[in-house]
């Protein structure tokens, strides 16, 4: 399913296509983010400082994209 990921509630989450939410992201969830240029992504969700993403596949850690199209 795809989806955008917002912010609710402190708490990432994705509001799927059909209007239906996920119900809230949990430390290390895995999804993929679309990037232009890149295409999917895989991911994982941690927590630190605040929400980040870890593309494991990189070894990249960057800030949660809110707005960005996700895939579960």
């Amino acid at each position: 399913m795809t989806g955008i990921l917002i912010k609710l509630n402190d708490r990432p989450d994705i509001i799927f296509e059909n209007g239906t939410f996920y119900g809230g992201l949990h430390c290390g969830e895995c999804l993929s983010v679309f990037k232009e240029n890149v295409g999917w992504v895989p991911v994982r969700l941690e927590f630190t400082d605040d929400w980040v993403l870890v593309d494991g596949g990189r070894a990249k850690i960057f800030p949660v994209p809110y707005g960005d199209r996700v895939m579960l």
